[in-house]
């Protein structure tokens, strides 16, 4: 073999590394999540009604594992299906029987895990998977609320999420729109309304809080397109 050919076999090999070390650093967009901060969502949240449905909603369970987050849910066997639901419900719980095969299913899926004691009791926690499930569901329902009176001032939100984060900062931006701001420049959101708490939740969600501020301004430039997007003209 002469150089060359040495040369091109080498730098094959190189990229052949490159992309293995790159592959095994791939990670979901949720690893920075603070996983504690996230269980205060679930616990703000209200109490689901039972509404029209005949067995316990998948979110449901979720929500109240993810509430109570590590510690889990002990339950004496074999009621902790019934036990899970009546808290999740009140009194008026479902059929243990179909509860018992959601919270199967939910295992299978690995979005839960049991562990059966010697004294009868089974413990019930979520999985940092069924974590994130929960929290989807949880963070689609978060909105920034809108007062009867606008106080004429803004809230700006501007961060530099450094590009190793990119995941991370995408889903950062998707989340501010979803709750209700609106995009100003690539890294500067704007609200007419108090949006403090939903925005420190999820900088501190999201382990970003070092790199983004939020500002009250009296007044912005121009800013009739922004108040016509929010329907303040």
């Amino acid at each position: 073999m002469d150089y060359n050919q040495y040369m091109v076999l080498d730098t094959k090999i190189s990229k052949n590394k490159v992309n293995r070390k790159n592959k095994q650093k791939a990670v979901p967009p949720y690893t920075k999540i603070d996983w504690e901060k996230a269980s205060l969502l679930f616990r703000k949240a209200s109490k689901t009604q039972k509404g029209n449905s005949k067995y316990p909603q998948v979110k449901e369970i979720l929500r109240v594992l993810a509430a109570v987050g590590g510690i889990g849910l002990v339950f004496a066997f074999p009621g902790a299906a019934a036990g899970i639901s009546s808290l999740i419900l009140g009194e008026d719980s479902y059929s243990s029987w179909r509860t018992r095969k959601i919270f199967n299913q939910l295992g299978r899926q690995k979005y839960i895990s049991t562990k059966y004691g010697e004294n009868g009791q089974v413990t019930v926690k979520i999985t940092q998977k069924g974590m994130v499930k929960a929290l989807s569901y949880q963070l689609d329902t978060m909105k920034v609320a809108i007062p009867k009176r606008w106080d004429k001032r803004w809230r700006v939100v501007i961060f530099d999420i450094p590009d190793k984060y990119k995941r991370v900062r995408d889903i950062f931006r998707t989340r501010l729109v979803q709750i209700g701001l609106h995009r100003l420049q690539e890294s500067v959101y704007v609200s007419p309304y108090n949006c403090f708490t939903e925005v420190e939740f999820l900088r501190q969600l999201y382990g970003v809080a070092f790199t983004v501020r939020y500002l009250l301004a009296d007044k912005i430039e121009d800013d009739r397109l922004l108040r016509q997007h929010f329907d303040l003209l």
